[in-house]
Order: structure tokens, then C-alpha cells, then sequence
């Protein structure tokens, strides 16, 4: 049995990438070690199976034919030139330093510098090649939008899938991280920029009924 709400946002008004803290010291331990395990993965942009396991033995049930992985959220931003279009220099619609493969973060941070009141500073991670039947790595993250309002950077993040137990607890501090780390890209365009809202959309956000047990220990129940 899944305990699922639909369409369920929330906001966080003073972000934090730290760890998150919970109730139950125990988990609280995994957390911290897990997180800083993911995080190391995310910046070196891997997306080998090899590499992920050395975090969790969890991640071989779900790898690729090819021995890759599809939720490397480092590789999907930072790694993989997914975003741009040069065949349209050759056809003079565009200027030359707009037109090279890119990737989704260049593609963000080169839009807000473009454009402080830009609405397309977004990242994707799901891509339409995670879309074949068998696939055991569907990515949970859709896409997250970078807004900067009033000298500060707002970011939205829309899950179509996200467990509160194994899921939000290490994505929320990534996410913060990317705000903190798109901030500091940014401060030499925009010196007054501050870190703002952190917004959140899972289309299903749920918990399974064997990790009751775990999510009643981190609220302290």
C-alpha cells in the first residue's frame, strides 16, 4: 500500500542546504552520510552504475542495459550538452555565442545573465530518452525554474514522483545547493543578489507502507 497526496507544493522561505535534521537520531546519520556521498557523485557528473553503487547497492537494480544510470542529476546538468540548436548559426537567426551545445545549467545561468526578468532560466532533468518501456530509472525530478525577483533568486522545482522518506530528504538539500551555487555564479552581474524562496511541486508525494515505521521515528512519534 502507497499513502499518496496529489499535487502537493510547499515553500521554504530561508533555504538551507545542509542535511536535514530529523527526530530520529539514528536516521539522521544516514542522511548525513548519504547526502554527502550523493553530492560528491553529483559534482564529479558520473552516471555510471559503478560509481553510484559504491553509495548504495540499490542503484544496480535499476541501471541501464549500458551500465549508466538515469537519475545522475550531476551528469544531467552539469555534464550532458542537452540544450542548444548551432545549426541555426548557419542560417544567421541567431548570434555565435548563442547557438553552441550547452548544458541545462549553462543554459539557466546564461538566460538570468541575458535577462535578469527572464522565465526561462530552467533545467531539466527528465528527458524524453528516459521514456522507454523497461525503463527501471524513471527520473523523479521534471524540471526546476530559476526566477530572480527583487535581488533575489527564487527556484521551483516540479516532481512528477517523490518519497518523502528515501527521495525529498536528500533532494531538498541539493536543490538549495543549486540556488546557493547559481547565487555565487551570478554575484559578479548582479553583486546584491541573495538567496530567496525555495519552492516545491510533487505531482505525487508519497510514503510506502513498509517505511511508516521510519517516517513515524523521524517525526519523532
Amino acid at each position: 500500500m502507497t499513502l499518496e497526496v496529489e499535487d502537493y507544493h510547499f515553500r521554504v522561505d530561508n533555504p538551507d542546504s545542509s542535511p536535514i535534521t530529523t527526530n530520529d537520531e539514528i536516521r539522521n546519520k544516514v542522511i548525513v552520510e548519504y547526502t554527502a556521498k550523493e553530492m560528491a557523485l553529483y559534482r564529479e557528473k558520473s552516471n555510471r552504475v559503478e560509481d553510484y553503487a559504491q553509495a548504495s547497492s540499490f542503484w544496480r537494480n535499476i541501471a541501464n542495459p549500458d551500465g549508466t544510470i538515469n537519475s545522475a542529476y550531476g551528469y544531467l546538468i552539469w555534464g550532458l550538452k542537452s540544450c542548444g540548436w548551432p545549426e541555426w548559426f548557419s542560417y544567421g537567426y541567431v548570434a555565435a555565442d548563442d547557438c553552441d551545445w550547452m548544458t541545462p545549467w549553462d543554459w539557466a545561468k546564461r538566460s538570468l545573465i541575458k535577462d535578469r526578468d527572464t522565465r526561462q532560466a530552467y533545467l531539466r532533468f527528465s528527458l524524453p530518452r528516459h521514456q522507454w518501456f523497461g525503463n527501471r530509472d524513471q527520473v523523479c525530478t521534471m524540471h526546476g525554474l530559476f526566477l530572480i525577483r527583487q535581488d533575489r533568486l527564487n527556484f521551483s522545482v516540479v516532481m512528477r514522483s517523490n518519497d518523502l522518506v528515501k527521495g525529498l530528504a536528500y533532494d531538498l538539500p541539493f536543490f538549495v545547493f543549486l540556488m546557493e551555487q547559481m547565487v555565487m555564479e551570478l554575484r559578479p552581474h548582479y553583486p546584491n543578489l541573495q538567496v530567496g524562496q525555495y519552492r516545491h511541486l510533487s505531482h505525487s508525494l508519497h510514503i510506502y507502507e513498509h517505511e511508516l515505521p521510519k517516517a513515524r521515528a523521524m517525526l519523532g512519534g
